[in-house]
């Protein structure tokens, strides 16, 4: 399908920000740092996978509302402590984590070049169930920032991404209606199966996920192949 979008929404981690490099980078920093590969019985490439299958396992809870931003903080790296067999300061170890993560600057393949090419064209708009003083770091530390109209955060909201609340808000601020915008992001549930519920025709950027999705891309640049004004040109 070939759109003419008013506006174009744009998930932001692991669609345009690498989540993961960016953090896997930050953890390894500190458990050298903080001598935790010294004392933990786990390599660092398992301490590694460890944090993130903490991370990902509390994040799916808060996107359930099942625990609130607070819960997610304080329980995160106690757990992680935890599950590497280490005694140490999780609380300083957060609280570097969240100054160090969101400054780092590793975008998806392509992210930059899409935006540059879609941006004179199209009012973008970053939709993001990401935590609102830690999303407004990592989009001006980017250097994307000028591309976007706005940042709608969750928290700003009252409403996470799938609800149907979220993505009105959203039309809202682009002013327009539901069949005039287009939603990219890589969660077929959150981002996805979200903005269909509310309406709006959605790309998914699917690098790993079970997804029912109707457009799916694994190279972002594809983007452009679903978008009226490069429908007959090379990508």
């Amino acid at each position: 399908m070939i759109f003419q979008p008013k506006a174009i929404f744009f998930d932001w981690d692991h669609t345009l920000w690498d989540h993961d490099r960016n953090s896997q980078e930050v953890i390894i920093e500190l458990v050298e740092e903080f001598g935790l590969d010294k004392q933990s019985p786990l390599p660092v490439s398992s301490i590694w996978e460890t944090y993130q299958q903490i991370n990902t396992a509390l994040w799916d809870d808060y996107q359930m509302g099942l625990i609130s931003q607070n819960e997610l903080r304080e329980s995160r790296f106690l757990r992680f402590f935890q599950a590497i067999q280490v005694q140490g300061p999780a609380d300083t170890f957060s609280e570097q984590f969240l100054f160090r993560t969101p400054r780092k600057t590793h975008l998806m393949e392509g992210a930059q070049e899409l935006l540059e090419a879609l941006s004179p064209h199209y009012p973008l708009y970053i939709l993001t169930n990401g935590f609102e003083d830690i999303q407004h770091i990592k989009v001006t530390s980017s250097g994307l920032g000028h591309h976007f109209k706005e940042l709608i955060t969750s928290q700003g909201v009252g409403a996470k991404k799938p609800e149907l609340a979220f993505f009105e808000h959203a039309l809202q601020r682009a002013n327009c209606q539901a069949h005039e915008a287009l939603m990219v992001g890589d969660n077929w549930h959150a981002d996805i199966h979200g903005a269909n519920q509310a309406g709006i025709p959605a790309i998914h950027y699917n690098l790993s996920d079970a997804s029912k999705a109707i457009w799916q891309i694994s190279d972002l640049k594809h983007v452009k192949n679903h978008l009226e004004i490069y429908s007959n040109k090379d990508n």
